[in-house]
């Protein structure tokens, strides 16, 4: 199993800690390379010798404009990217599709694309409109087309990203069987996140009961299952306290999707923590799984220093001293 690290190529190499070449720092660290953050732009070639995987960007509302519900109007090419993907359905493929080439260069093992998607006007309350079933039908509708675009099969593995919104969510054995029956290409897997899976567990007050949550969803797993997570984002968020308290607000009328998105980035961090695991307990997460990857995805809300909770969190396989 590598042992990958969180990375942008909007973060220079340079600021990894430590002496040498990245290789040796991110060594220090407790990790093999860099699952690295991609965009739309040509990767510099810098990042290729440290990179085995990349995330491929994401949308947030992306099943919004899929199905016609967003109001594209207020975007240009460039700006509708981050929530919609595109403007219309062609744009939107082509704008995967063009990611996913851009990522190509580097040869990655695997590619993350996010699975779920989270309804703008719903971010600040806790009912969700939108079924599973429905989003994650439109999910495999918009990847196919993207592979056709190479001929049917993607230049490298989709591993689809679970959420705690609507679409892929990984708790039941039925997202992968639904998968297998609708998408009409192979190279495909699970990227199994597990904070936000944690997001999805209603008692997840302490770590020890974050882990609890997460060993019983595992133990209903097939070995078909299993073998489709073939790389784990690692992270604590133990946010039921706070998903279970916290001021709801509707969208307020008129709002632009932009407004929206910087007013509830607050309320999506006290969510999503990304902290560092301190249990040696979530061993046995990793462990119930065997994955090929494991991706410290450390955005530094623990300590606040990615590169601390990083070292935190690798210490406990023995890869660092903290």
């Amino acid at each position: 199993m590598k042992h990958l690290f969180n990375y942008s190529v909007y973060q220079p190499l340079a600021d990894l800690p430590g002496q040498g070449e990245p290789v040796e720092r991110l060594k220090a660290l407790g990790c093999d390379g860099l699952e690295l953050f991609t965009m739309y732009d040509d990767v510099p070639p810098e990042y290729g010798a440290e990179s085995p995987a990349v995330h491929l960007p994401f949308a947030v509302d992306w099943y919004s404009g899929w199905i016609g519900r967003a109001d594209a109007s207020e975007f240009d090419a460039e700006n509708v990217r981050p929530v919609l993907f595109g403007r219309d359905r062609a744009e939107t493929v082509s704008n995967i599709a063009l990611a996913i080439r851009k990522a190509s260069v580097l040869n990655p093992a695997y590619g993350v694309l996010h699975a779920g998607n989270s309804n703008i006007d719903e971010v600040m309350i806790r009912t969700r409109a939108d079924d599973d079933r429905d989003v994650l039908g439109a999910f495999a509708e918009m990847v196919n087309l993207v592979a056709a675009e190479f001929g049917g099969e993607p230049p490298f593995r989709l591993a689809f990203e679970n959420l705690w919104w609507p679409g892929l969510r990984l708790t039941d054995e039925w997202e992968r069987k639904f998968l297998e029956k609708h998408l009409e290409f192979d190279n495909w897997g699970f990227c199994l996140d597990t904070g936000h899976m944690m997001n999805t567990l209603p008692d997840a007050y302490g770590e020890e009961e974050a882990i609890d949550g997460l060993l019983r969803i595992f133990d209903r797993y097939s070995q078909d299952m299993k073998d489709r997570v073939r790389t784990m984002h690692f992270h604590l968020s133990t946010s039921a306290e706070y998903r279970n308290t916290f001021e709801e607000r509707p969208r307020p009328e008129g709002e632009t999707a932009w407004k929206t998105m910087e007013a509830v980035y607050p309320h999506i961090m006290k969510i999503d923590q990304h902290r560092p695991f301190s249990s040696k307990r979530c061993l046995e997460l990793v462990e119930a799984i065997s994955p090929d990857f494991l991706t410290h995805e450390m955005i530094g809300l623990g300590s606040g220093n990615a590169h601390t909770d990083l070292l935190q969190q690798t210490a406990l396989f023995g890869r660092s001293v903290p």
